[in-house]
């Protein structure tokens, strides 16, 4: 039975799909608790020295080795050149190493080769032909998906800063009290604070050492992170710096906004709480209904990835779903405006 024989071919290929990611999520996070285990060893007495390189060890440094290979033959390349400036924001320049948006270049590369391999043992496997344009689109997919994850922990990071940024306002506003000047506010904020806000406070605190000027260097911070509080430092401090005045005043209201805007935005997160139950609930309607219809019936769903048409219908579908979500998000959603 083709038919059957497919659907089987299919959830063959999605179980191996899943296990690939599951090992990649278990390679990054044992990358994580080998960078844990380097930074504490410098705080550690070992016994043992063992110079040998464990097998992940040996992996990683073979990446990084093919990784710096495809960075200098990319800078060649001048439309990528020209395209990884837009990942520059994103590099940690507070390092001792500093970071090369290249690198991340040949990550999506990478990515997008390691997506060609896997419909190539797709296709092999179905015994079908592989044309050029199924191998350049499985390219720009995998090209693509980093980004998906980028943008992800940049949105991370900045709900994290937007939830710290009231503890800086804060430590900032005691240390005018007590007669500090900017510089040594922020160096206090970056020290005493932990996270993505301490990174960035840290960044003015160096772009200040180097003798930029403070209008500079919060025209800076406010781009990089794109926040209210971060704009009402800005401007306050802009304003100060310029016209003079109380220091300790206008961070005083510039706190008390801050406090009044969280409480509210809590109140009103406690107030669309059924909001968001009823946006979660009509995303996952339409998957509940194709699980379901699947399980029925395994075959329904055959044309949608065979023939022409239906892998036409199947995409228009995709994005009439994405669009269906956009709009009931945006909706849903409720801002403070103040």
């Amino acid at each position: 039975m083709p038919g059957g024989y497919n659907i089987n071919l299919l959830i063959v290929q999605i179980i191996i799909i899943v296990l690939l990611f599951g090992i990649v999520i278990w390679l990054l996070r044992l990358n994580r608790l080998t960078r844990l285990e380097r930074r504490f060893n410098k705080f550690t007495v070992s016994v043992i020295k063992d110079n040998e390189l464990s097998l992940f060890d040996k992996l990683i440094k073979i990446y990084n080795n093919a990784q710096k290979r495809m960075s200098k033959f990319l800078y060649k390349l001048k439309i990528f050149d020209e395209y990884s400036k837009k990942y520059e924001k994103y590099c940690d320049n507070t390092r001792i190493i500093r970071e090369d948006p290249m690198d991340y270049m040949s990550n999506k590369v990478f990515a997008g080769l390691a997506m060609m391999g896997l419909i190539i043992i797709s296709d092999v496997f179905q015994y079908k032909g592989i044309t050029f344009f199924q191998l350049f689109s499985t390219f720009l997919i995998g090209f693509f998906i980093p980004d998906v994850f980028l943008l992800s922990k940049t949105k991370m990071r900045k709900m994290q800063i937007e939830k710290d940024m009231l503890k800086a306002i804060i430590i900032m506003n005691n240390s005018f009290k007590s007669g500090l000047s900017i510089m040594q506010a922020i160096y206090i904020v970056s020290t005493e604070l932990t996270g993505p806000i301490s990174e960035e406070f840290k960044k003015m605190y160096i772009d200040l050492s180097f003798g930029l000027n403070m209008e500079v260097v919060f025209e800076r911070f406010t781009k990089r992170i794109d926040t209210k509080e971060a704009r009402y430092i800005t401007t306050s401090l802009n304003v100060l710096n310029k016209t003079g005045g109380n220091i300790v005043q206008v961070f005083a209201s510039v706190e008390r906004n801050s406090f009044t805007r969280k409480k509210l935005q809590e109140e009103l997160g406690a107030l669309a709480a059924s909001a968001n139950a009823i946006f979660k609930i009509l995303v996952v309607i339409p998957i509940l209904l194709f699980v379901g219809i699947f399980l029925l019936n395994p075959t329904y769903f055959v044309p949608l990835f065979t023939d022409p048409i239906g892998i036409f219908i199947l995409i228009v579908i995709i994005l009439i779903y994405i669009l269906y979500i956009i709009i009931i998000r945006r909706v849903m959603k409720v801002k403070v405006m103040m």
